[in-house]
């Protein structure tokens, strides 16, 4: 997705549209929550949520833990509008390159066993499956993985892969969803154009088409005289 400055969506300014939908995006949260990451009052904010809900970007449930409260959660495009950007339409040509970058990193993401998870599946979608589109905002791709060993897992295993990173991270929950930020972030590869999406997509479109797929080899019994599949190196 690409915005335009002083292009509203669904009514609302396009960079507050961007900040509330990361603020909302993988996980179900309160107005006040989202009203607190814009540090504005929640009646301000409460008729932005309502307008994005309109332009299909958010969705709306009652609060589990109260009938008069609301939640609110991403759709398809409001994970699109999580990582738009205000840059400059490409040309097909470029998105074809972009897409091969992809898939050489995904194979060699793959091909590193230290890594906690394997690539089982990219497949595209949106505009670029459009040939009558030359020029396109962004490349759209829906991400599979899957564990690469059982012991991947274990929630303690994933912290620990976190921790060796060397990383700092402002939540526990941050320091957790790391291994799989990782991965988005290793097939992104910095670019403003690519919108790695790990929901399932087919919630929201049928026409996708597959460019990668990975089948995981056999757990082999560990050596016993090997290092610990555990110890990784700091600073990944």
């Amino acid at each position: 997705m690409r915005l335009q400055r002083g292009t509203p969506v669904a009514g609302v300014d396009p960079q507050t549209a961007r900040t509330i939908a990361r603020a909302c995006h993988g996980g179900w949260c309160g107005a006040e929550a989202i009203a607190d990451r814009l540090r504005l009052p929640v009646e301000t904010v409460e008729p932005w949520l309502r307008w994005l809900e309109d332009g299909g970007c958010l969705q709306r449930r009652t609060a589990a833990w109260s009938d008069e409260a609301e939640e609110w959660n991403t759709t398809l495009d409001g994970g699109a509008l999580t990582m738009a950007s205000f840059l400059k339409p490409i040309s097909r040509a470029r998105a074809e390159r972009l897409l091969a970058g992809v898939l050489e990193r995904a194979a060699q993401y793959n091909a590193d066993h230290t890594k906690p998870y394997v690539i089982t599946e990219i497949a595209v979608f949106g505009s670029y499956l459009r040939p009558d589109v030359t020029e396109l905002g962004d490349l759209d791709l829906a991400l599979h993985h899957a564990s690469r060993r059982p012991e991947f897992n274990d929630p303690d295993v994933l912290l620990e892969y976190a921790h060796a990173s060397g990383r700092t991270f402002a939540t526990f929950i941050d320091r957790l969803a790391w291994p799989q930020e990782e991965l988005v972030r290793l097939l992104r590869n910095r670019s403003g154009y690519i919108n790695v999406h790990t929901e399932d997509v087919s919630r929201f479109t049928k026409q996708a088409t597959v460019v990668y797929e990975f089948t995981p080899q056999p757990v082999r019994p560990t050596d016993p005289d090997a290092p610990s599949p555990h110890a990784w190196p700091t600073g990944q």
